[in-house]
């Protein structure tokens, strides 16, 4: 296997956002240190829109804090698939892709071994902000996770009938919290709930906001 356990003590305005669980990403980090590429530089030339700047940086920042590499679907976008993102990610920082072909193989095998392959469900809010042209794009992102509504880990586990009542538990404790409290004026449209498998997303369901009545 290709040694890629060399670090960066002391990470830099480049690198201090990534909190790496896996060898191959503290490798990709050290090279993003070495060439000095902030995030939207990354994701910018990675090919992503500028609108779509701050969740493909939530998307790299995810990837090199997985110990799968996000290679578990557990974040995916419309623009590029698990594989494609670290492909691309690796042309970027002008990253060999064979030498690591093994350590992603095994990640891979291990994946498609695991025998709890269970499937991942995001929620989020439908916010609409009033960003002024003078948000920086930093803290339009901060505002941005606003809109993640936290949901149990073992949520995929339970039954139908008690994870439809822990989802919208959860949608009522968000509202509760943040209408009216966002930043940016941001008003609270609706939820969208995602479930993903084997790097694909496997269904969708839109929540409409909680009647008064519920919260």
């Amino acid at each position: 296997m290709f040694d890629i356990m060399s670090h960066i003590a002391n990470p830099s305005k480049y690198t201090r956002r990534y909190h790496p669980r896996h060898s191959l990403a503290q490798y990709i980090i050290n090279q993003i240190e070495s060439l000095e590429l902030r995030p939207q530089d990354i994701v910018k030339q990675m090919g992503y829109p500028l609108k779509h700047t701050i969740p493909a940086y939530d998307r790299l920042r995810h990837v090199l804090s997985s110990k799968f590499l996000g290679l578990d679907g557990s974040y995916m976008d419309k623009h590029f698939t698990a594989d494609e993102f670290l492909a691309k990610l690796f042309a970027v920082l002008e990253i060999p892709y064979q030498p690591f072909a093994e350590d992603i193989a095994q990640i891979k095998y291990g994946l498609t071994n695991d025998t709890d392959a269970t499937p991942s469900y995001r929620l989020r809010a439908e916010v609409d902000f009033e960003f002024t042209s003078g948000a920086h794009w930093m803290s339009r992102g901060a505002a941005s996770r606003f809109a993640q509504v936290t949901l149990p880990n073992d949520v995929a586990k339970l039954g139908k009938v008690a994870r439809e009542s822990v989802i919208q538990e959860s949608i009522c404790e968000h509202y509760q919290q943040y209408e009216g409290n966002l930043p940016y004026n941001g008003t609270i449209k609706g939820y969208r709930l995602t479930i993903e498998q084997d790097n694909h997303v496997i269904d969708r369901a839109e929540y409409g906001l909680p009647k008064s009545s519920s919260i």
